[in-house]
């Protein structure tokens, strides 16, 4: 693991793993890189960073950095009535809200609860300014840097101590952290800018010592059924920790004791723990190495700071639980679906077959209808063929015998042994000797004269059915 701290005048970088610290360095930063917390350069803090990794030799691009806590704030709040598994960050947020100034334009918002209590459930809620986090991951992800973890620096520095109770204090060259550690949790991280150079030994040790009775009081006063006891210890860390006058005159103004800090990771002799405890907490982030602190079901913090804007794309848990199951659906039905294709293929298939036989009938049926009137008139031919030669005979007769009597024939039809003829007479008396005649000549049956007005009738229709031949 590779962790980052930085500050507005200083960035330390450590490698680490298998629990133990493998390579550490650090660079005094030019001023003007950080104005009140962000970024104001981010092209040369991004070398800054990358520069310090090449002369160290540490090589990577996934790191956990630190985040100031100047302007940041946290606060652990009881959401009532609602089990652990009932939590949202709505919930917790309305609580927070009554208890700290958020924007959430302005601040980037994390949550985790850490303990079960009567009539609910304490949250810690930390709050950090959006420029400040901004400026400083995309400054890095300039030089090809992924901060994968985010942390604020006083909850590293509490993991990087250890201890169920203790008072942290974090001394740098533009800010101080003081931390209060109680039941495991990190209770109170207050940070604050300070201007050191034009102070004394003295005056240093009595600001400092001031702003740590006043956290302490805080802490107090908000937990007056737990307060914190004069044995508790107090560790001293930071890039000034190395400063013993400094360290002997705040020993002699508070009346807490003053331990080394001895983290719970193998550390080389000449590494200096007490300065680098910001990056030791980074690298203890997520890690077994760290001693389940705290009663009851309190939890130490180890909540990731990074906003999710940041973060690649990661299934949540019920995401992952319906895909499982739309995958073990899809197994199950699987085989339905082979049957159904094959069924759908089979149909699509004789479906086709179909279509073909109905446009071959349709094509069949076209052809036969086109061929009805040849076939009528070869039917008619063959009719004429099997009657002879007697056809013209039966003209001869009818016209023979119209033209004896004076009769005008208009048509003469033939269909098959009848013949139908259209004539007319001079008078009915000629018209019947017509049909008469027609009758005698052996040819006919009786002739059929017209219904209406006979035997008076004298033109009209006659219908005639040739004799059977013997």
């Amino acid at each position: 693991m590779i962790t980052l701290e930085i500050s507005s005048t200083e960035i330390r970088i450590m490698e680490t793993g298998a629990g133990k610290v493998i390579k550490w360095a650090s660079r005094s930063l030019e001023p003007g890189m950080f104005e009140e917390g962000v970024v104001s350069n981010p092209q040369a803090f991004g070398t800054a960073v990358k520069q310090l990794m090449n002369s160290s030799g540490i090589r990577g691009k996934d790191i956990t950095a630190s985040v100031s806590g100047l302007y940041s704030v946290s606060r652990i709040v009881m959401v009532p009535n609602l089990p652990e598994t009932a939590l949202t960050q709505a919930a917790v947020l309305e609580e927070a809200r009554q208890l700290m100034p958020l924007s959430e334009d302005e601040m980037y918002l994390s949550w985790q609860p850490i303990a079960a209590v009567d009539g609910g459930h304490q949250a810690l809620v930390v709050a950090v300014p959006r420029d400040v986090v901004d400026s400083e991951v995309q400054a890095l992800r300039a030089v090809g840097l992924n901060p994968r973890v985010l942390d604020l620096k006083g909850m590293a520095l509490a993991r990087a101590v250890n201890r169920e109770q203790a008072l942290i204090l974090n001394i740098e060259a533009a800010s101080f952290d003081i931390v209060v550690v109680a039941a495991g949790i990190t209770a109170v991280i207050r940070t604050t800018a300070w201007q050191p150079q034009g102070l004394s030994p003295e005056d240093r040790a009595e600001h400092l010592s001031v702003a740590l009775d006043l956290t302490v009081g805080f802490y107090n006063s908000h937990n007056p059924g737990l307060p914190l006891e004069l044995t508790i210890p107090l560790f001293i860390t930071g890039e000034m920790s190395g400063d013993l006058s400094l360290v002997e005159k705040l020993q002699t103004r508070v009346g807490y004791p003053i331990q080394p800090l001895v983290p719970p990771l193998e550390c080389p002799p000449d590494l200096p723990v007490s300065q680098s405890a910001v990056n030791i907490g980074l690298a203890l982030k997520g890690s077994a190495s760290t001693k389940s602190l705290g009663q009851s079901s309190s939890s130490a913090p180890d909540m990731n700071l990074l906003p999710q804007i940041y973060r690649p794309w990661q299934p949540s848990a019920r995401q992952l639980y319906l895909t499982v199951a739309i995958l073990a659906v899809i197994a199950l039905l699987f085989p339905l679906y082979q049957v159904t294709a094959t069924a759908a293929g089979k149909a699509a298939t004789l479906e086709a077959r179909y279509k073909i036989l109905n446009n071959e009938l349709a094509r069949r049926q076209a052809g036969l209808k086109s061929r009805e009137p040849l076939q009528k008139s070869i039917d008619q031919y063959r009719t004429i063929v099997n009657m002879g030669g007697g056809f013209a005979d039966d003209l001869e007769v009818i016209y023979r015998r119209a033209e004896e009597l004076k009769i005008k024939v208009g048509s003469i039809t033939h269909t098959g042994a009848t013949i139908t003829v259209t004539c007319q007479a001079d008078s009915y008396i000629a018209f019947r000797d017509y049909l008469a005649a027609l009758e005698e000549s052996g040819r006919f049956s009786s002739p059929i004269p017209p219904p209406e007005g006979y035997p008076y009738v004298k033109s009209g229709t006659i219908k005639l059915e040739r004799r059977a031949a013997k």
